[in-house]
C-alpha cells in the first residue's frame, strides 16, 4: 500500500509540473521565464512539504492523517482545475513584469498543491519503519519507488496526456488519482472521499461540456500538443472577417481571411514577398515553421510572382498538431508541390548540410552552386513563444549550414521580433552578425516603421550569398513591394555595441532574450 503511494504521489507531481506550463502559457506564454519558475516554485513547495511532513510524522502517526494529507492535495489541485483561469488572468493583468508575474502565478496555483505533495514521502517513510536494522533498505525502496512514478508522471504528461486531453481535464485526473491513493491509505469511512470522487467526475464532464459550448458560441477552438496551448477565434478586421491563430497571450502568430485563406493577413507576412522580388526565378523555397502555413499556400497560389506550377515547398515544422490546426482551421491541403517536415528547423538543416557535404544529393544530387536540390529561397519564421527567437537557428553554425543549402544567386529572408538598436536590440544585432559571417550582402527591413531603431516591432532579415546580383528593377516590381524595400534600415556594418555574434557553444542568447522585448 505505502509502495503504491509513493508511486502515485511522484506520479502526480510530476503529471502537475508538466501541465502546469499549459496553465501559465494563455497569459503569461511558453518563455524560458515561465519555465524557470514553475520550477522553482515548485522544488521549492516540495522542499517545504518534505520539512512539514517529517515533523507531522514525528507528532502523530496513522493511516488516517495521511489519507488526510492526499485528500487535501486533491483538493487543492481541483481548486486549481476551476480557477486556474481567472487566477492567472488576475495576476498578468495585475502586474507588468513577466518575471514577477510568472513566479506570482505559479505561487498561487502550485504552492500548497507542492507543499502537500512534497509532506507524502517523508509520512509514509515514517510509517514503513518498524525496524532499525533495515530502515535503510525501506527508505532506499520506498524513494526508489517515487522516483520511478516521477520518472512515468514526466514522460506521460509530457508526450501522452497533454497530446490527447486538455489541461483542465488532466488537473481532474490528477485529483481523482490523489483521491484514490487516499482511499488506499484508509479504507475505512469512505463515503465522503466516494463523494468528492464523484464530485470530480461531475466537474470533468462539466469542463468538457464548457469547453464544447465555447467552441460552438463563441468561436475559440482550443488545442492542446506536445509544444503549444493553441487557440483559434474569429475577428473581424475593417469590417472583414478574420481567423486567428495564437499560443501567446495578447498575441497571434497565424491569421487567414476566411474568404480568402492563401490572401497574407498579417502584414509582416507580406514582407516575404521581398525574397521572390529578389529571386524572381526561385523554384524551390525551404520554410522553417509552419504556423498556420500562411505564406506556403501563398507561394502555392501563385501570388507570389513566381511559377506556381513548377514551384516546390519544403515546410519544416516542429509541430504535428500545429499542421493539424492549420488543416482544420486555415485551409491548408494536400499538395503535391508540397512536403512537410515535421522535425527541429535546426536539425533539418544539420542532417541536409551533412548530406550536402558528404556528397549525397539525393535525387537529382545537390552539388554545385546552383544543384537542383538546393533551395532558391529560404524562409524562416521561428519563435519559441512571441518573446525569443530559438538561438540555434540565428547562430553562425545555423546561418552557415542555410548558406551551403541556398543556392549561389538565393537569397534568406528571416522575421525577428525586435528592436534594430538599444537594449531591446542586443538578439538581433548578434543573430545579424552571425548571418554576416556566411553570407556578403545582409540587408534589414523594418514592418511597422524605418524612422526608430530603438522600436520593436517585426524584422525582416534578408541575407544574399554574393553581394552586387543583379535586381529587378524597382520599376517592374508591385507598389506595395517598392514600399516594403523603401523600409530598409541603414545600419552599420557593425554592431555599435560589439555584440559579439550567436554560436553553437557560446550563445549568450538569455541575456539578450529576456531584455528584449517588454512582454506587455
Amino acid at each position: 500500500m505505502l509502495d503504491a503511494i509513493m508511486f502515485l504521489s511522484g506520479a502526480m507531481v510530476m503529471v502537475l509540473e508538466m501541465v502546469g506550463a499549459r496553465l501559465l502559457a494563455p497569459h503569461l506564454g511558453t518563455s524560458v521565464i515561465v519555465w524557470t519558475s514553475l520550477i522553482g516554485v515548485v522544488l521549492a513547495s516540495l522542499s517545504v512539504g518534505y520539512w512539514l511532513g517529517g515533523r507531522l510524522a514525528d507528532r502523530t502517526l496513522s493511516r488516517r492523517t495521511l489519507s488526510r494529507i492526499l485528500a487535501g492535495a486533491a483538493l487543492s489541485v481541483l481548486a486549481v482545475a476551476l480557477a486556474h483561469g481567472r487566477v492567472v488572468g488576475w495576476v498578468a493583468g495585475g502586474l507588468d513584469s513577466l518575471y514577477v508575474a510568472a513566479v506570482v502565478a505559479a505561487v498561487v496555483l502550485f504552492a500548497v498543491p507542492g507543499v502537500l505533495c512534497g509532506m507524502v514521502s517523508p509520512y509514509v517513510v515514517r510509517l514503513a519503519l518498524s525496524d532499525m536494522d533495515t530502515s535503510g533498505a525501506v527508505v532506499g525502496r520506498l524513494y526508489a519507488v517515487s522516483t520511478t512514478g516521477s520518472i512515468l508522471g514526466t514522460f506521460l504528461g509530457g508526450m501522452v496526456l497533454v497530446s490527447w486531453f486538455g489541461s483542465t481535464l488532466i488537473l481532474h485526473g490528477v485529483a481523482a488519482c490523489l483521491l484514490g491513493a487516499s482511499l488506499l491509505a484508509h479504507p475505512r469511512a469512505p463515503l465522503a472521499r466516494l463523494a468528492m470522487l464523484a464530485a470530480v467526475g461531475g466537474l470533468a464532464w462539466a469542463s468538457h461540456a464548457y469547453a464544447a459550448f465555447s467552441e460552438r458560441y463563441y468561436g475559440v477552438r482550443v488545442t492542446e500538443t506536445p509544444y503549444n496551448h493553441i487557440r483559434v477565434y474569429d475577428a473581424t478586421q475593417a469590417g472583414r472577417p478574420m481567423r486567428l491563430l495564437a499560443t501567446d497571450p495578447g498575441r497571434y502568430q497565424s491569421a487567414a481571411y476566411p474568404d480568402d485563406m492563401a490572401e497574407l493577413a498579417l502584414p509582416y507576412t507580406r514582407f516575404y514577398a521581398l525574397g521572390p522580388a529578389l529571386v524572381p526565378q526561385a523554384r524551390r523555397v525551404l520554410m522553417l515553421g509552419g504556423g498556420g502555413y500562411s505564406v506556403p499556400k501563398w507561394l502555392l497560389s501563385g501570388r507570389a510572382g513566381l511559377d506556381a506550377d513548377a514551384l516546390r515547398v519544403d515546410v519544416v515544422e516542429l509541430d504535428p498538431g500545429m499542421t493539424g490546426v492549420a488543416r482544420r482551421h486555415f485551409g491548408l491541403a494536400d499538395d503535391a508541390r508540397l512536403r512537410i517536415f515535421h522535425e527541429d528547423a535546426r536539425a533539418f538543416l544539420n542532417r541536409r548540410a551533412a548530406r550536402l557535404a558528404g556528397g549525397e544529393g539525393g535525387a537529382g544530387g545537390m552539388s554545385g552552386p546552383n544543384g537542383p536540390n538546393r533551395y532558391d529561397l529560404i524562409f524562416t519564421d521561428i519563435f519559441n513563444s512571441y518573446y525569443s527567437v530559438p538561438f540555434h537557428v540565428g547562430t553562425v553554425e545555423a546561418a552557415r549550414h542555410m548558406r551551403a543549402l541556398l543556392a549561389d544567386d538565393g537569397a534568406v529572408v528571416m522575421n525577428i521580433i525586435s528592436a534594430a538598436g538599444g537594449e531591446d536590440g542586443r538578439l538581433f544585432r548578434a543573430i545579424r552578425a552571425a548571418f554576416a559571417a556566411s553570407f556578403a550582402d545582409v540587408r534589414v527591413y523594418a514592418v511597422a516603421t524605418a524612422d526608430s531603431a530603438d522600436y520593436v516591432q517585426n524584422l525582416m532579415l534578408v541575407a544574399r550569398p554574393v553581394a552586387g546580383l543583379p535586381e529587378a528593377p524597382a520599376a517592374s516590381l508591385p507598389p506595395e513591394v517598392r514600399e516594403m524595400q523603401a523600409r530598409r534600415l541603414n545600419l552599420p556594418d557593425v554592431p555599435r555595441d560589439g555584440v559579439p555574434p550567436l554560436t553553437d557553444e557560446y550563445a549568450p542568447v538569455e541575456r539578450y532574450a529576456l531584455g528584449l522585448v517588454r512582454w506587455r
